[in-house]
């Protein structure tokens, strides 16, 4: 695989992930940014298996195949089912509203971009605009993580956010040493569980509170 056909690709790539960043941003109902940061971590895969390609690495082929189920399946599927026992069909009262959140993002996107082109020499050994693509993702997952109140919306946030700093380091690094990587995923995944622990247990305890002034009217 040529050099220009991987910066073609990641590129393509790159468009696609800032895509569904704005359907994470102007999703209200947490059902669509759950879909929408699973097909992020999917195409996060894909470029990981573009790049293993073109470079031989073997721990890329290992870190895309982690990605693609852990991150694009497992985790999706773990908010997924915490949306149905909360029965949660559509987030309340955002911080900020989402006109305004979408026009932030907007702002970063054009920042990130304008900040990768300042950079000259240093931006020509980076595979494709995997650079402005990867500090909008980050910086756009943390405006998510800020400007909503639900607990799972954040977590979402947060999702994208490390998704943006892995296509960074990937395109930057061909591939960061495979112990550093999966202990990054790691952390997402225990942030993740004891995320779902809260939220499971603030609903269980604000149910037994209903439950206990019901009985008090009776």
């Amino acid at each position: 695989m040529s050099p220009g056909t991987v910066h073609t690709i990641i590129d393509d790539l790159g468009a696609l992930l800032l895509f569904t960043m704005i359907l994470i941003v102007a999703a209200g109902q947490i059902y669509r940014a759950i879909y929408a940061v699973a097909a992020q971590s999917l195409f996060i895969a894909i470029a990981g298996g573009v790049l293993a390609t073109a470079t031989g690495n073997v721990d890329l082929w290992v870190i895309a195949g982690i990605t693609l189920t852990v991150k694009a399946i497992v985790l999706p599927w773990v908010l997924h089912w915490v949306v149905q026992r909360m029965n949660v069909r559509r987030e309340v009262e955002p911080v900020i509203p989402i006109g305004a959140t979408l026009a932030l993002a907007v702002v970063i996107v054009v920042a990130s971009f304008q900040l990768s082109a300042s950079l000259g020499p240093v931006r020509q050994a980076i595979t494709g605009n995997a650079l402005p693509v990867g500090i909008a993702l980050t910086l756009t997952g943390v405006l998510v993580m800020a400007a909503r109140k639900t607990a799972l919306t954040q977590m979402v946030g947060l999702f994208a956010s490390e998704n943006g700093i892995f296509f960074t380091a990937m395109a930057v690094t061909q591939g960061m040493p495979l112990i550093i990587e999966i202990g990054v995923i790691l952390d997402v995944i225990l942030a993740a569980l004891v995320m779902t622990i809260m939220v499971l247990r603030v609903r269980s305890t604000v149910d037994a509170d209903i439950a206990d002034l019901d009985r008090l009217r009776g």
